[in-house]
């Protein structure tokens, strides 16, 4: 990974050409279609996403939450 890319160059964006995108867009809808894509979509919405991010205990992980809990109390 190249970490020393500057964002902060003023230079102006090159577009994708015209060819390239169609492509990028047809890769995308195929992907979405497939069905392996229909079948996450279906079991992502069996799940309760509402509580992930704010569970009722309050910790991300209870197990770990627990663990440095008594790790800090010795």
């Amino acid at each position: 990974m190249d970490l020393s890319f500057r964002f902060d160059r003023d230079v102006a964006a090159t577009p994708i050409a015209a060819p390239v995108a169609v492509l990028l867009a047809a890769a995308a809808v195929r992907q979405s279609a497939s069905p392996t894509a229909q079948l996450q979509f279906r079991l992502d919405r069996l799940a309760p996403a509402h509580g992930l991010l704010a569970p009722p205990h309050g910790a991300f992980s209870l197990a770990a939450e627990r663990a440095l809990t008594r790790w800090k109390r010795r």
